[in-house]
């Protein structure tokens, strides 16, 4: 229902940071954010939950201050770029701002393009997407293709110990869900688990996994389609591919006030994505298993619509 529903606001969303997560003020970061790339300082147009991001100075400088359990792994921030190139901000740490609940403070070049979620395409029922839509979908799907084909083609090592403990902690995760959704899902969650093992079995490979594929995380360019950047890897992590599958399922569809809706040419859509995932990798044998990796996920596809608020 329409009163249900929640509305995004920049400056609600600000506010509501900082007081929240520090005791730093706004007018103390901008002011910083100045300092390191001159003025204007201007905040981003979508602010995420743990931090406050800006842009600074006349080469549009990226500043963003992190809440004090919000910090980013600069080394998977360097394998990241490492292994998807240049849809990777580079990224400086600059230390923390404030005494009582400093914020880290990191510095990024601002990438290209606009959160897919300002273009995807909303087609009323019914209606086919137009063919500008349309060919920018397309274009989004291949170029995700070609995004996991990178962390599959840089798989990452870890101790036996250590994938036998992530082995158990997705275990509990199935467990949890199990007890949680509709009988409904329980055939399938069942399924699942009988085969995760094969996950975590040589020779399937261990990549990294972003842990937030959601619509605002991914940039294009408006007008092609095309994936110019991938944002936010706070919570980034070595896993077995395909744990972020689910992203993928964020440009089949499209949400409303009145639920998930997915495009008339899903089906189609897929195909191409593992066309285009096999031209850039080789022939995969593996695709058993990551059928299975894709739901064994199942719950980070949950959260995104669980948090999701529509933009007004």
């Amino acid at each position: 229902m329409a009163s249900d529903l929640v509305y995004y606001s920049l400056d609600s969303q600000i506010n509501t940071f900082f007081r929240t997560y520090t005791s730093v003020t706004r007018e103390q970061c901008d002011k910083y954010a100045a300092s390191v790339g001159g003025e204007p300082v201007t905040p981003e147009s979508i602010q995420g939950m743990w931090s406050y991001t800006v842009t600074a100075g006349s080469k549009r400088s990226i500043v963003q201050f992190r809440a004090p359990s919000s910090f980013l792994d600069m080394k998977l921030l360097a394998l990241a770029r490492d292994t998807h190139g240049t849809v990777v901000a580079n990224c400086v740490y600059y230390g923390t701002i404030g005494q009582s609940m400093p914020l880290h403070v990191y510095v990024m070049e601002e990438l290209p393009g606009v959160p897919y979620i300002q273009v995807q395409p909303s087609p009323g029922p019914g209606r086919p997407m137009s063919p500008a839509a349309a060919s920018r979908v397309i274009n989004t799907v291949t170029d995700f293709a070609r995004f996991f084909a990178s962390s599959w083609m840089n798989p990452q090592v870890m101790e036996t110990s250590a994938i036998g403990t992530l082995l158990t902690e997705y275990q509990q995760r199935l467990s949890l869900l199990a007890e949680a959704l509709p009988s409904r899902f329980a055939e399938k969650l069942s399924l699942v688990g009988a085969e995760l093992p094969l996950l975590f079995s040589s020779p399937y490979p261990l990549v990294l996994s972003h842990g937030d594929l959601c619509e605002m995380n991914i940039l294009v360019d408006h007008l092609t389609g095309h994936i110019t950047g991938v944002i936010d890897w706070e919570d980034a992590r070595i896993l077995p591919f395909g744990f972020s599958l689910w992203g993928f399922e964020n440009v089949l569809g499209h949400m409303d006030s009145e639920g998930w809706h997915y495009y008339d040419n899903r089906d189609s859509l897929v195909s191409l994505f593992w066309q285009a995932f096999e031209r850039e990798v080789g022939s995969v044998s593996d695709r058993r298993a990551i059928a299975v990796a894709s739901p064994a996920q199942f719950e980070a596809a949950i959260v995104p619509f669980r948090r999701r608020r529509i933009g007004a």
